[in-house]
């Protein structure tokens, strides 16, 4: 009877061994309300805020940062060490698959950027990217970056864009991929009705799951476009987290004893910006500095933002590696009776037309503000009724600008985050030539930027990036307006923590 009992007993000890989690270590559905959702779960061709807060749910980067206070640390990479100013050692965790159950290795990481950088890929990421060379297999799961110039920041830029795609998607359509994510990450994505929801479930497979035995089990994301309808969907428990919450909101949702809210500076800086690139009136640098004064920043704070925001003065938030100056305390203050003296110089006393135009509830006050700011510029001649857009439609719209297929004078009012903290995507991505929201073309300023990153000395770099911003004021390329708060609300019965750099960890979340 003994020896009968051996084998039985032997392949239960090994189905415990390697058997994945139990599904039922995870608890429960988790609903989240954004007021979007990804134009595309393909992380390697878009340059969006929600996409970079949705996309790590079903893909894994190379390094992630602790929550609130950034530090790097491991995550699909067990290690990862810096070689000298251009090289960099990513050693990949064993354990970790793609959901069809491929292992992640080294190749996979050199498929994942060669694919963005492909002109074939058409990515936004492109600019970001322009410091990286190649990289190289060492072994199976040691991957070497190679650098064309020294990046303080490069980690910073894997720990947001960094998504490590299976290679196996080379062989699927476009249209596929961004339907259905080829990641390794903590959620799988079951459903996608557009415009309306998403459903993750969580990742039996996923080599974190005994770091995060509690996770939520499904996630439901909603898009949920107004923070008036976000909020009472909140306060009626048909969600359990809502991000962006209206100022005037915030007392009912203290008021619900099932509730709870935080409200915490975020990167995220709301700023005007101008086309310039095909001329017209926003070619000329007084124009530019005209509407600058015309627009009451601090009275949008007010009457807007209800003071969740600061005021702001940069397009550099503070936690970035290298770039924010405590030097630069103004940006063009509100002087209607300058704006109006440098309209006249510019040969435009008469005023011209215009095409102004921002989100739709993406952002907190988005549309309001973008209101007043119509009638902030009509005092000086420029006539530009607000356009309010929903987010792929707006997207659609900056673009047709970019590329000249709209040719009036346009401006516009948006945000612009930078959560991974990495300095050129704020100053490559909405300022230089091929930015992916880039409004206009300055090679003096490119060539400043393109100084500052490859400077290896930290101090000298710090002052080649001050020289950018500086040019970026002088030259009025863009208007920045506040520094707003993140204000998130959630039940009790789920454990949330939000972060100031917009990042949205749904394995961190407990259910209660």
């Amino acid at each position: 009877m003994r020896k009968w009992l051996i084998v039985p007993l032997a392949l239960a000890l090994a189905l415990a061994v390697f058997a994945p989690p139990r599904a039922e270590a995870f608890k429960g559905t988790v609903t989240v309300a954004l007021s979007g959702e990804p134009l595309s779960m393909d992380p390697h061709i878009q340059s969006e805020f929600i996409g970079t807060m949705i996309w790590p749910w079903a893909y894994d980067n190379l390094i992630q940062s602790e929550p609130l206070v950034g530090k790097l640390k491991p995550w699909l990479a067990e290690k990862f060490e810096r070689i000298n100013s251009k090289q960099y050692k990513f050693t990949l965790r064993k354990d970790a698959k793609f959901n069809d159950g491929t292992p992640v290795t080294a190749e996979a990481v050199k498929y994942s950027i060669d694919r963005i950088v492909d002109p074939k890929t058409k990515s936004r990421l492109v600019p970001y990217f322009k410091s990286i060379d190649r990289v190289e297999v060492a072994d199976k799961y040691t991957a070497i970056l190679h650098l064309k110039v020294a990046d303080n920041g490069i980690l910073k830029l894997l720990q947001r864009w960094g998504h490590v795609m299976n290679p196996k998607a080379k062989d699927m359509d476009p249209a596929s991929i961004s339907r259905n994510p080829q990641g390794s990450g903590p959620y799988v994505l079951k459903e996608w009705t557009k415009g309306q929801k998403m459903v993750f479930e969580a990742n039996p497979h996923w080599w974190g799951s005994k770091m995060y035995p509690n996770r939520p089990k499904t996630l439901i994301l909603r898009r949920i476009q107004e923070s008036t309808t976000r909020v009472k969907a909140l306060l009626a428990g048909e969600v359990d987290i809502v991000t962006g919450i209206a100022p005037q909101f915030i007392p009912e949702v203290k008021a619900n004893p099932k509730l709870e809210v935080v409200a915490i500076p975020s990167v995220r800086i709301l700023y005007m910006g101008f086309f310039t690139t095909h001329g017209g009136p926003f070619a000329n640098v007084k124009v530019r500095q005209a509407v600058n004064h015309a627009v009451d920043s601090e009275s949008i704070r007010k009457t807007f933002l209800g003071g969740f925001a600061d005021p702001y003065f940069q397009l550099l938030h503070p936690w970035v590696y290298s770039g924010y100056s405590k030097k630069i305390t103004s940006w063009y203050p509100y002087d209607l009776g300058k704006a109006k003296q440098l309209m006249k110089e510019a040969g435009f006393e008469k005023g011209f037309k215009a095409t102004l135009f921002t989100t739709l509830g993406r952002y907190p006050a988005d549309k309001e503000a973008c209101e007043s700011i119509t009638g902030m510029v009509k005092k000086i001649g420029v006539d530009a009724p607000c356009g309010p857009l929903v987010f792929p439609l707006y997207r659609q719209t900056f673009t047709a600008f970019q590329q000249g297929k709209k040719k009036e004078p346009g401006f516009y009012y948006q945000g612009f985050g930078n959560g991974a903290g990495y300095t050129s995507v704020s100053l490559r991505g909405f300022s230089a030539c091929k930015g992916a929201w880039s409004p206009h073309c300055f090679k003096e300023y490119d060539a400043l930027v393109d100084k500052a990153i490859a400077t290896e000395d930290i101090e000298d770099q710090q002052a080649e990036f001050e020289k950018a911003q500086m040019w970026m004021r002088d030259n009025a390329t863009h208007k920045p307006i506040l520094k707003i708060h993140e204000v998130v609300g959630n039940n009790k019965r789920v454990s949330f923590k939000a972060s100031h750099d917009e990042n949205f960890h749904p394995w961190e979340i407990a259910v209660k």
